[in-house]
């Protein structure tokens, strides 16, 4: 009732960035499903607005959110250079990110902490533009851990690396990593290591170049509202 009284009836259509992240997004039956695409259409339902899913690649979609081509992202961690280009929402996911590494690396399926990771003969996998948290951006920086680290333009082309034996480890979030090596027998080749890069809450967020920009305070309302409901968590019904 609040909300029918606060929103206006005029049209939009949200801009969402989605991409093959199962459980988060992923496309089957014809249309893009997952926990992300639940909330975006919960948020939208309160906002009179319609959908419009984008298959667009983590660093495309960043660069698209700052020029305002790009309306809303999910599973966004916050950082003082994102923030100047895009209004933090809320989040709705603690995220853990974790180092898996090959199979055939059985000595290294125990690595527990970046010491030991400064050791790891192999090549690490990451998305470009993902945030790894301040203790492996450091690690990183360093000029002999630098040579391991090989930047992907999106999540795809990195784990296919790693499946195809050209990079030996990756950096992802552990529930994507448990969700593909359940249900996807290519992934069985990866497993997961005890070392948590971060755990660090993840946001919707909206660009500051968007066309709904203006509508940013009802955006903020309507999360209110789903939070109030329990509607607004990865695992909300």
């Amino acid at each position: 009732m609040l909300f029918s009284a606060v929103f206006s009836a005029q049209a939009c259509t949200i801009r969402v960035q989605v991409n093959d992240f199962p459980p988060y997004s992923y496309w089957q039956d014809g249309r893009w499903q997952g926990s992300r695409v639940v909330l975006a259409e919960r948020l939208a339902a309160k906002l009179h607005c319609n959908t419009e899913y984008l298959d667009i690649a983590w660093g495309r979609a960043l660069l698209l959110m700052q020029q305002g081509k790009l309306d809303l992202m999910f599973n966004l961690s916050k950082t003082p250079e994102r923030e100047q280009a895009m209004l933090f929402l809320a989040p709705h996911h603690t995220e853990t990110l974790v180092l898996a590494v090959t199979s055939e690396m059985t000595e290294w399926h125990f690595i527990s902490n970046l010491k030991e990771l400064r050791l790891f003969p192999g090549t690490i996998a990451l998305t470009q533009g993902g945030y790894m948290g301040p203790q492996f951006n450091a690690f990183a920086k360093d000029p002999i851990q630098a040579k391991k680290i090989v930047l992907m333009p999106h999540r795809k082309a990195k784990t296919e690396l790693v499946l195809k034996g050209r990079a030996q480890a990756l950096i992802e979030d552990k529930d994507y990593l448990q969700y593909a090596i359940s249900n996807f027998p290519a992934y069985q080749k990866l497993v997961l290591t005890p070392l948590v890069l971060s755990q660090t809450p993840v946001y919707a967020a909206l660009s500051r170049k968007s066309v709904v920009f203006s509508r940013a305070a009802e955006f903020e309302l309507a999360i209110a509202e789903l939070i109030k409901e329990g509607h607004w968590s990865a695992d909300a019904p």
